[in-house]
């Protein structure tokens, strides 16, 4: 079974953990932690505790941070490297890459989950052109 779980500076994981349950429903094996001001001592001694507690079922797990090497994906690679977990971390959480790969865990392989969850991350940033000269040509 996959996990995923969502990491961020201050609240923008559990933000995001939310946006994506309140389109897609509750989602088992789906995780989030910020680092707060409490400090990076105390965010590693919560990802112990998570780490610890994670349900048997999950093998593989997904960490998704907000920015490529903060203290908040590092820190939770390096917490989780030392279990027994497959891990890979995508940074750049957006809500089209979590819902494309929590709500098509359970079809694809590992690998490909995240490809294809990169992928709508990607495609879903865009400059959106709401100019009237284009009106008519976009509908």
């Amino acid at each position: 079974m996959i996990g995923v779980l969502l990491v961020s500076h201050s609240q923008l994981a559990h933000g995001m953990k939310t946006a994506v349950e309140f389109v897609a429903g509750e989602q088992k094996n789906f995780f989030s932690l910020g680092l707060e001001e409490a400090g990076v001592a105390t965010y590693r001694a919560e990802l112990e505790k998570l780490a610890a507690s994670l349900p048997k079922e999950i093998t593989q797990m997904i960490i998704v941070c907000d920015i490529p090497a903060g203290s908040p994906g590092t820190n939770a690679y390096d917490v989780l490297a030392q279990t027994d977990l497959e891990i890979e971390m995508l940074s750049g959480m957006n809500l089209a890459m979590l819902l494309d790969m929590v709500l098509m865990r359970e079809g694809k392989e590992f690998y490909q989950l995240i490809e294809d969850g990169v992928k709508a991350g990607k495609a879903s940033i865009d400059r959106m052109d709401f100019s009237e000269e284009d009106d008519d040509d976009n509908f």
